[in-house]
Order: C-alpha cells, then structure tokens, then sequence
C-alpha cells in the first residue's frame, strides 16, 4: 500500500514534519502492506527526521517493529526516550525545511514520469511532487484492492492542510474520500459529502458545486491530476488565487469546536485538558487512530 500519511504531516506532542510519515510506512511494513517501491526507513527524510529529534536509529526501528504502537504511543516514547526535553527550535528549522524544499533535478525528473506531468509544468516543490507522486500511484496501484487486510475499508489518510500543484487544502482529501466512495472502500466514519463541511466549502471557494464534483469523480473515477484539470475548467482556467489563499489560512488555523474537541479525543483515548484545541492536530490523530486500529484488527485476525 501506498503511505498517503504526507511529509508535512505533524502530531502534537513532538510537532516534527516526516515523523508520523516514517512512524507509518515503518508500521505498514511490518503488517506486510508497505509497497515494495517505498522504504520503511530511507536515507533521506526518515534518517534525518530521526537526527534532528537526536534518536538512534536501530533503537527506534525495533521499538515500533516490536511493539507496532499507535502514533501518540510513539510520541510519549520519543519524550521518555529525551526525558521529554525536546529542542524546539531544531524541529521548528526542520518543519521550515521541509516545507520549502525543493526537489533536485534528477527527482524531478522521476517524479514528473510517476504523475505523468509534462517536462514543462514548473513544478519544483519537493512538497507538492511527493503528494501527487503518493496520490497517483495509490490511484494506480490499490484504487482497485479489496483492502481485505483492513475489513475492506480505508481512513482517508490525505490530511485537510495537504495540497497539490492547486495548492488549494482540503481538495485532495475530498477528492480521495468520494473516489474511495464510489469504489465502496470509504472508512464508514467518514462521509464523502455533507451540506455545511469542509468539502462543500472548498469546492465552493473554486467555484464548483458540490453535485457536480461528486457526480465528476463518481462518473468518471479520475485521478488527482485529473480533477484538478477538471476544477480549472470550471473556472475558465484559473483558480482566484486570493480566495484560495484566505481558504488555505483558515484551514491552517481552524479551531474545534469544544463537541467536536471531546469527540476526538474519547476516540483516540487521550484525556480532553484544554491544551489540544488545533482542528489541524486533532483530526491528524483521530485518522491516525482509526487507520492504526483498523490495521491492528487486521494483523489479530
């Protein structure tokens, strides 16, 4: 299976970028589910993510391999492990690292072969092409699976701040959870479409409405890229940047309601003291929660 869990991915206590990507592919390689193409632990992002938190390598591995935690368990972890003396400032200049990296020429190029981009679509950010290249081999390769070693049913694990080359949030895990509707494969705690959520609201920031997207992606099965190419169309060929930019911030920032806020955390089994309130983090561990759950049922079974 693919890892769509993406590199800006972040969790509360420890708040490092690529970490709860790592913690992922690392726990799906163990259930014998990570695609063969994806390292559980690369030389790359993975290795350093572990240098910058000052975690030894080989320790780490076996600790999740042996005891295959949920991720706020691999948090409490890492803090016992650094006698919960973090340095913030280390992970701050990391995440500002991975979120403007750009890819070097010769990724570029294996990247845009992946997604099927053409040679001149400009695109640069490491951020940007991973996603897509993580979305469309999904769409290529598991689309079609029977996902039997999760009871049939997937946590759209495309966060709500993840983005494409729109660079629009919240679009990409629309898309992926009326797709996985439509093939019957949605978690059943996740709806594909309500009438006041976050997918009406950003389809409606570009334009679109709401039927039509589902009726498009139901119809026609598209791929990532695809339906962006879709969504242009809608509005001439052009996105209003501005709109899309204050849709972004809010996302970014978004609150949770305090029903929502006790809704989460009795889900994921972490008391409710007031310290966790950002929509961001709260629904990063809620999914998560249910992927890792649902894996380990799995794995029992």
């Amino acid at each position: 299976m693919i890892p769509l869990i993406s590199n800006i991915g972040y969790g509360p206590l420890i708040g490092a970028c690529q970490l709860p990507r790592f913690w992922w592919k690392v726990t799906l390689r163990k259930a014998g589910l990570l695609d063969a193409e994806y390292p559980d632990c690369s030389g790359g992002l993975d290795s350093s993510v572990l240098e910058v938190l000052d975690l030894d390598k080989e320790t780490t591995l076996a600790y999740l391999r042996d005891n295959m935690p949920n991720y706020l368990e691999f948090e409490a972890w890492i803090l016992q492990q650094k006698g919960r003396a973090i340095d913030q400032t280390a992970i701050a200049d990391w995440n500002v690292r991975i979120r403007s990296r750009d890819h070097r020429p010769a990724k570029i190029e294996e990247t845009y072969n992946d997604i099927g981009l053409p040679d001149d679509a400009g695109i640069t950010s490491a951020v940007v092409l991973n996603n897509l290249q993580d979305w469309q081999l999904f769409y290529e390769r598991n689309l079609e699976d029977d996902f039997a070693a999760l009871n049939g049913r997937v946590v759209p694990l495309i966060a709500n701040i993840d983005y494409g080359a729109l660079e629009v949030c919240q679009l990409p895990r629309t898309w992926l959870k009326i797709l996985l509707n439509a093939k019957g494969r949605l978690h059943p705690d996740y709806p594909d479409m309500t009438e006041s959520g976050l997918d009406p609201r950003v389809l409606r920031v570009l334009g679109v409405e709401p039927a039509d997207a589902v009726a498009y992606i139901r119809e026609n099965l598209p791929s990532y890229t695809q339906f962006e190419g879709w969504v242009l169309e809608q509005n001439g060929g052009e996105i209003d940047r501005e709109k899309a930019d204050e849709w972004n911030t809010f996302i970014r920032n978004r609150i949770h309601r305090d029903e929502k806020r006790i809704e989460i955390h009795a889900t994921v089994g972490r008391e409710n003291d007031g310290t966790l309130t950002s929509a961001v983090l709260l629904n990063h561990i809620e999914d998560w929660h249910l992927a890792h759950a649902d894996l380990m049922k799995a794995s029992v079974a």
